[in-house]
């Protein structure tokens, strides 16, 4: 009977938080918290952590199989990065050159915007 009670409690914690493990990453979200001069480089780290986990732990599953696809958690460790570096500079007000890997990010997201 105990364990039916902690079924629930396991799958509303799952829900709510939306992780597979109830409460894994839950503490260590509300400890950690940025710096107040925090550099647009360290937040993008930051944020986007998850994201390159799964890229690098499929890289190097990649390495060692040789039949691993990690294009797609590249482009999306590569989106959230340069996301949140473009937000950064937009708020600071600086401009973004269209040679950079920030502004090729900006033209593609227009890009996808209109098409």
């Amino acid at each position: 009977m105990g364990s039916t009670q902690s079924v629930p409690a396991t799958e509303n914690a799952n829900e709510a938080t939306g992780q597979p493990a109830p409460g894994s990453s839950e503490p260590t979200r509300a400890k950690a918290k940025p710096p107040a001069n925090e550099s647009a480089y360290a937040r993008a780290q930051r944020i986007c952590r998850k994201k390159k986990r799964a890229y690098d732990g499929c890289y190097t599953a990649a390495l060692s199989s040789k039949e691993e696809d990690c294009g797609d958690l590249f482009e999306a460790y590569r989106a959230c990065f340069l996301r949140v570096m473009s937000t950064d500079m937009e708020k600071r007000g600086v401009k973004v050159s269209e040679n950079s890997m920030v502004g090729e990010y900006k033209e593609e997201m227009a890009d996808e915007e209109e098409g």
